[in-house]
């Protein structure tokens, strides 16, 4: 099965959904961003979708997704 991985990083000040060949944003706020990410995740119909959110100290955090994974 195919796995998509989303992350959800601070880059320059702004927030940012980076993924394999894929970059969007800049988000003013993370929430924001994990919101964005979560809708592509519902449009990933059929695909495990992982969600990794960068806390406040720079460490990736997993968070669910929604859609299948």
């Amino acid at each position: 099965m195919i796995e998509i991985h989303y992350g959800v990083v601070r880059i320059d000040g702004q927030w940012m959904i980076i993924s394999e060949g894929l970059r969007t944003g800049p988000f003013a706020t993370d929430a924001e961003a994990r919101e964005v990410a979560r809708r592509m995740a519902a449009e990933a119909a059929g695909l495990d979708v992982s969600l990794h959110v960068q806390d406040k100290r720079g460490v990736l955090r997993h968070e669910p997704a929604g859609g299948e994974g």
